[in-house]
C-alpha cells in the first residue's frame, strides 16, 4: 500500500483503466489512502465479500482519521463510477464519491439524511477552504439504498451523474474542475507563496461519520476509464 497521504509510486497500475470488484484480500496498487494506512479499524474487504466497506471517518477539517480511498486521475477526460449501498441514520452520516485534491479543494457527491431522517443525494464543494452545499438541488432517494454514482471529468469541467435503477440522470450543473489542479491549490499571500500544490488530482470513495461512530458504507464495481 502507498504511504498514507501520499500518491502511489510511479508505475502503470495507477494509470490503468479498468473495474475493481473488490474480490481480493487487499486493495489493489491503484488505490491510495489519506494520512492513515488501510487497516481493519476503518476499512474491510472481508466483512461483506466482493465489497469495500468503509467505516465513516472525520470531516476534511480534521487532519486525523479520514476515510478516503482514492486513485489518481490521469487524463483530462475520464470517468470514475462506483456502486454504493448506504443507509444513513442522521445528517452526520455521509458517503459517496469525490474529486479530491486536498483538504481545502474537493467536490463530493454524497448520500446523507435530511432533518426528517430521510435519505437524500447532495453535492458539496470546497474551494480553497470555502465550503458550499447545494441543498436546493438535492434528490430524495426514498427507499433506494443501492445506487450508481459517476464523476465525469471533461477538461475544465466536472459533472456528476447518478442512477437509482431507472437509468443515468445528470446531477447538478457543470462544476469548475480546475479546483482540483496544482495551480489552483497554490496559496499566495501578499505576494509570497505560502503553500504549493503538488499532489495531483484524485477520484475516490469517501465516508464521513461526524458522530464518531464509524457508520459504514459499502462500495462495489468501481470503474475508471479515460478518453470517454
Amino acid at each position: 500500500m502507498p504511504a498514507p497521504g501520499l500518491p502511489p509510486a510511479p508505475g502503470t497500475a495507477d494509470h490503468a483503466d479498468g473495474t475493481d470488484g473488490f474480490d481480493g484480500p487487499v486493495l489493489g496498487p491503484q488505490w491510495s489512502t489519506l494520512r492513515r494506512p488501510a487497516g481493519p479499524d476503518w476499512l474491510s474487504l472481508t466483512e461483506r465479500p466482493s465489497h469495500l466497506r468503509l467505516h465513516g471517518g472525520r470531516s476534511p477539517q480534521s487532519l486525523i482519521g479520514p476515510s478516503l480511498v482514492a486513485r489518481r486521475v490521469t487524463a483530462a477526460r475520464c470517468a470514475f463510477e462506483a456502486t454504493m449501498e448506504y443507509r444513513p441514520e442522521t445528517f452526520q452520516h455521509l458517503a459517496g464519491i469525490a474529486a479530491y485534491y486536498n483538504t481545502g479543494n474537493w467536490y463530493y457527491l454524497y448520500v446523507t439524511a435530511d432533518d426528517a431522517g430521510e435519505p437524500v443525494l447532495r453535492v458539496a464543494g470546497c474551494d480553497r477552504g470555502r465550503l458550499s452545499v447545494d441543498e436546493a438541488g438535492q434528490v430524495r432517494l426514498g427507499g433506494t439504498t443501492r445506487l450508481r454514482l459517476v464523476l465525469d471529468f471533461e477538461g475544465a469541467e466536472l459533472r456528476f451523474r447518478h442512477d437509482t435503477g431507472g437509468g443515468w440522470e445528470p446531477f447538478g450543473p457543470a462544476l469548475d474542475a480546475t479546483v482540483r489542479s496544482d495551480e489552483h491549490a497554490e496559496h499566495i499571500e501578499d505576494g509570497h507563496i505560502r503553500s504549493l500544490g503538488f499532489t495531483g488530482a484524485f477520484a475516490g470513495l469517501w465516508a464521513w461519520d461526524l458522530t464518531g461512530g464509524g457508520h459504514h458504507a459499502d462500495f462495489d464495481e468501481v470503474t475508471y476509464r479515460t478518453g470517454h
